[in-house]
């Protein structure tokens, strides 16, 4: 039986990759300049749900659900999402320092809310 984590986990991510593709379609995060704060958000809670699938499905340690370690994993994500944004030739703000640094801020948000969320999910189960 999946977990509500699990649950939560496979809602989020679906609602983040539905949002994202309308967003490309319509190129949202290029007509409204704050588009994608919400969506870093976002992203931070289905990588910290992620953690916390990988754990009811077995798939790694109990260890990796410590706070900190979860929020570096967020970290590390987001930063190698930013460094894909760089790749991929989107960034189209004059001042991206400031940009990708909201952009990681949003997401660490995120990831500690998802954390949150997850933990108290746990301890309720």
């Amino acid at each position: 039986m999946l977990q509500l984590t699990t649950v939560l986990f496979l809602i989020a991510g679906s609602i983040l990759a539905v949002v994202h593709a309308i967003a490309m379609k319509l190129y949202l995060y290029w007509n409204l300049w704050w588009f994608d704060l919400p969506m870093h958000f976002l992203g931070g809670i289905v990588v910290a749900l992620l953690v916390f699938t990988l754990k009811d499905l077995r798939l790694v340690s109990r260890q990796l659900l410590k706070p900190f370690k979860v929020i570096i994993i967020v970290f590390l994500v987001a930063v190698t999402w930013e460094l894909y944004e760089l790749w991929a030739g989107t960034l189209m703000e004059s001042n991206y320092i400031f940009d990708t640094a909201l952009d990681l801020i949003m997401g660490l948000l995120g990831g500690i809310v998802g954390y949150l969320v997850a933990n108290s999910i746990r301890r309720l189960t």
